[in-house]
């Protein structure tokens, strides 16, 4: 009978510590709507989510305003992952996290509005890769000189260097999750495989001929 006891006295008490180690681990919900805005609104996915759709609203508008006035919201998904040396296709799907197939039907929109054209790579015979045409080129140099207006827009509502430990440290986090995304990072060739180095073969000792 005692030794019944002991054992569920045991089993209660790991029961009980398993309940304890789960509730500390996982953060309770919150109950209140209130709470829930809150956790809601702290969250780095909804930040992101507000920051970029205002970014991209300031861009479209003014790139509007400086005379390109076909560029469409959609466009760039593909253009801000597009490599000034150019882009094979399924790189830039890749980037954008779309199909490549959708990424076709997108660029052949951007293709008519001239900012972008499509050759043969001159690597590789079955890949296509996608470069700015001239008018590209100026829409490019556009937006950079526009992101730091933006950009600069933003800081302006921090602490002076506030913004860009922000930025640094999303930079750092991207690389850390997504490394294939940087720019440039899948046109650049494949490294040649580094042939281990081994040593010599040594040399089967001599005997030396016994004298008789």
């Amino acid at each position: 009978m005692s030794r019944l006891l002991a054992a569920n006295r045991k089993q209660y008490f790991l029961l009980f510590v398993n309940q304890v180690s789960y509730h500390a681990a996982v953060p309770p919900s919150p109950k209140r709507p209130a709470d829930l805005r809150l956790y809601r609104n702290r969250k780095l996915y909804r930040s992101l989510t507000r920051t970029l759709r205002v970014y991209n609203r300031l861009l479209l508008t003014r790139l509007r305003a400086r005379g390109f006035d076909d560029f469409a919201p959609a466009f760039p998904s593909l253009m801000s992952n597009l490599d000034m040396e150019g882009t094979r296709i399924g790189v830039l799907a890749n980037r954008a996290g779309v199909t490549r197939q959708a990424a076709g039907q997108l660029l052949r929109e951007i293709e008519r509005c001239g900012y972008v054209e499509r050759r043969d790579s001159a690597h590789d015979g079955r890949a296509t890769m996608v470069y700015f045409t001239s008018r590209g080129r100026r829409l490019l140099a556009t937006v950079l000189e526009l992101v730091e207006e933006i950009e600069a827009d933003f800081a302006a509502a921090l602490q002076p260097g506030e913004f860009d430990r922000v930025r640094a440290g999303l930079l750092q986090i991207a690389d850390r999750i997504d490394p294939g995304g940087a720019l440039g990072i899948g046109d650049r060739p494949a490294a040649a495989p580094v042939k281990p180095v081994t040593a010599p073969p040594r040399a089967a000792p001599t005997r030396k001929r016994s004298q008789t």
